[in-house]
């Protein structure tokens, strides 16, 4: 993976084979990222593993093809789950497939743009209502 923090705001480009979570993951501790946003991704992405909730649990779909990526952005949280991506990818026959982001391996690459927060934490906690790990945000001591 090749990256860069310029201010706030990372670029990574993630190569061929690389897994896309543990590479963003391996650089938001790099860099000391806690709080921020996914801004975009774009590439190719093949065994594109996404999830569909529909309201008890997600209904999890691999996509074992390479897939051109249409949207892929998030937010990033202090704590587990520190990731909520969404996304969604192109197929060969123009067909558009997507959902929660739960693993793929870039494939030939994927670059991504990675919004730093200073200002404001990002959180999640457990809402006993939707039993989701729902975000929090407060605004930082900084």
């Amino acid at each position: 993976m090749q990256h860069f923090l310029d201010r706030r705001e990372l670029f990574l480009k993630i190569e061929k084979n690389e897994s896309v979570m543990n590479e963003i993951l391996g650089a938001l501790n790099l860099y000391e990222i806690m709080s921020g946003e996914i801004t975009f991704g774009i590439g190719m992405i093949r065994e594109l593993e996404v999830g569909y909730f529909d309201g008890k649990e997600y209904l999890k779909k691999i996509y074992p093809e390479n897939l051109e990526i249409v949207s892929f952005h998030g937010s990033i949280a202090e704590n587990e789950p520190r990731l909520h991506i969404h996304c969604a990818g192109a197929t060969k026959e123009h067909s558009v497939v997507g959902g929660h982001f739960f693993s793929g391996i870039a494939d030939p690459l994927l670059e991504v743009k990675i919004t730093k927060f200073d200002g404001i934490k990002l959180g999640r906690e457990k809402n006993p209502v939707s039993g989701l790990s729902e975000l929090t945000i407060r605004r930082s001591k900084h």
